[in-house]
């Protein structure tokens, strides 16, 4: 098998070289920081998402604390999403086309973009595996066995993020209508681990505010219909698949006959589809919702005559080469350059605190290590945790994202103090001069960047409630009635408590 392809191995071997290089000159991004700081603060649950990424990185971070480190477990993983691709083709069609679709994920673009280490990359590692041995389980023997590892893996995709519940839909309704009472031991088995997992899920949300069911399906959902976010899903599915796939779909259109594999991918794809097409008529989607059905649209590939599937795998070379070489000279410039090149960019603060953030840590811990010291956004708050491994807080915010800070801080114990926040833009103290009695500027300078730290004298807590904890709560947590009504530490610390 490898001699007979030998050329497009090579090939695949100087790309996953490249994507070692890419792993390791890219800066730590605010999510991968932001997911790192779930781990310092290891938890049954997080606001965002279910915790799976946070109890990876915790395990991960016995060995090593290196966000290098933590993204060889992304390396890897898209490494065994395409074996595990290779393993259910081989359910389906030929070995020498199974293996050539196991190469043609790995020589994608698509493999480049699952570089950095965040949740969606146990959710397609989990829900790849999972979707294997649920197969398994229905068409080899030793069904326990597989349906156990199918309910395992699948209950982690789920505990990683909401999307596999789509998938688990379509394998339920896969399996039913195509192996009935066949599958009913299947079922038996692997649905009661996965029901284990959402119910630790339910338990931790009924806790704590609903977090993940109020973060995901209302404070991030808009109220009106856009094109442009629709426009959008389109113009990301093109890419993922990219232009000419489809084209060879297209001319391979004869090949789809009605088997077994077109309608559990017609099963899996057609509900990502009509799920995402809604979405995106009201919300923008990112590339990295695609992430979890890319196994499944690479499987489809399987019906390309081999002359198309040839060309398929040359152009996605070729496609993924201009990626590398973009990538790569930009790394490669951002290292070398000294970051006075970016002095006149509106991002040079930003490029100064990405690659001297220890710089930033020693000034501030100097000058404000025995002080309370917050942020106004969650990236420079993770980042900190991550750098100079203290907490810095995140208040004055109203956005959706990155709230886990309302959970750690309790705002009512600043009131009447000093405190002092930290920004990479210029604070401006109308903004805070309507909860604080004063407010001072302070700046600090780390290769000529102009950093800003405010200093809140007499915090005034009854103005912030009014400007932003009324605001939060009705945004983020105004549970609906017809959630069972359990703990919520932000309603019952700020209003229920003062109610009484």
């Amino acid at each position: 098998m490898t001699k007979t392809y030998l050329n497009e191995i090579k090939i695949v071997g100087l790309i996953l070289l490249a994507k070692l290089l890419i792993l390791a000159l890219v800066p730590l991004t605010g999510d991968e920081a932001y997911f790192i700081k779930w781990a310092t603060h290891l938890s049954s649950g997080y606001y965002d998402h279910p915790p799976m990424v946070g109890w990876l990185i915790y395990l991960m971070s016995f060995v090593s604390d290196d966000i290098i480190f933590f993204r060889l477990f992304s390396f890897m993983a898209a490494i065994t999403v395409a074996f595990s691709i290779y393993k259910i083709a081989q359910l389906y069609v030929n070995e020498n086309k199974a293996y050539f679709i196991f190469l043609l994920f790995l020589v994608s673009p698509v493999d480049i973009l699952m570089s950095l280490f965040t949740n969606d990359i146990p959710l397609v590692l989990f829900g790849t595996l999972g979707t294997q041995f649920f197969l398994y389980s229905l068409k080899k023997e030793q069904t326990v066995r597989y349906a156990l590892l199918s309910g395992l893996f699948l209950g982690a995709a789920f505990l990683s993020k909401y999307f596999s519940v789509f998938l688990f839909i379509s394998l339920l309704v896969f399996a039913i209508s195509v192996y009935k009472t066949k599958s009913i031991k299947t079922l038996l088995i692997a649905m009661p681990i996965v029901l284990l997992a959402i119910a630790q899920n339910m338990y931790f949300n009924y806790n704590c505010c609903w977090n993940n069911i109020m973060f995901n399906f209302f404070a991030r959902t808009e109220s009106h219909y856009n094109f442009e976010t629709f426009s959008n899903f389109l113009l990301n599915l093109v890419y993922v698949v990219t232009p000419w796939a489809f084209w060879f779909l297209y001319k391979s259109k004869k090949n789809f006959v009605k088997d077994e594999l077109l309608i559990l991918l017609s099963l899996i794809l057609g509900l990502m589809f009509f799920v995402f097409f809604t979405v995106s008529l009201k919300n923008l989607m990112g590339i990295h919702w695609f992430i979890l059905f890319l196994p499944y649209i690479f499987l489809l590939f399987a019906y390309l005559d081999d002359k198309y599937l040839h060309k398929l795998f040359k152009y996605n070379a070729i496609f993924t080469a201009v990626h590398i070489v973009i990538l790569l000279t930009v790394l490669i410039a951002f290292h070398l350059l000294p970051n006075s090149v970016f002095k006149p960019s509106y991002f040079y603060e930003d490029a100064v605190l990405s690659s001297n953030m220890k710089a930033t840590c020693k000034v501030l811990d100097e000058k404000y290590g025995d002080k309370k010291l917050f942020s106004t956004g969650y990236t420079n708050s993770a980042m900190f945790n991550y750098y100079c491994k203290k907490d810095m807080p995140m208040i004055f915010s109203n956005s959706v994202f990155g709230r886990m800070d309302d959970k750690l801080v309790d705002i009512r114990a600043l009131k009447d103090t000093d405190f002092y926040i930290f920004n990479n833009r210029e604070i401006k103290i109308k903004e805070y001069d309507n909860v604080c009695d004063a407010v001072k500027i302070q700046t600090f300078r780390v290769e000529d960047a102009l950093f800003y730290v405010g200093e809140c004298k007499g915090f005034n807590y009854d103005k912030y409630k009014t400007h932003y904890l009324n605001v939060q709560q009705k945004k983020f947590y105004d549970i609906p009635e017809w959630l069972p009504q359990g703990k919520c530490y932000f309603n019952d610390r700020y209003f229920v408590a003062e109610d009484k």
